[in-house]
């Protein structure tokens, strides 16, 4: 019985190595090493967070789960980046 990818979606999630706060949603089926490889080289080395059923109804803190569900139809893989930092940016001189 097949099951309609944009409804219902079992992913793993990865947590970057390289960058804070950064995750990878992607489908369980699928292999860390089919990502294409500007992705894996931004990404860095990926340490499983946890497994997941993600469904148009889950709550999710950052991202919007229809989107996650579309992004990873389309995609096959959906990149959480971190929010944008609130603290100011200092000026050049001051970060010599």
């Amino acid at each position: 019985m097949t099951h309609d990818p944009l409804k219902y979606r079992e992913v793993a999630v990865y947590r970057s190595a390289k960058k804070a706060d950064t995750y990878l949603y992607l489908p369980i089926e699928s292999n860390l090493e089919d990502l294409p490889e500007e992705l894996s080289k931004l990404f860095g080395r990926a340490i499983f967070a946890m497994e997941l059923v993600v469904t148009p109804q889950l709550k999710m803190s950052r991202l919007n789960p229809s989107d996650v569900l579309a992004g990873l139809h389309e995609k096959g893989y959906v990149l959480q980046l971190p929010p944008p930092s609130n603290a100011p940016i200092l000026h050049d001189r001051l970060t010599e």
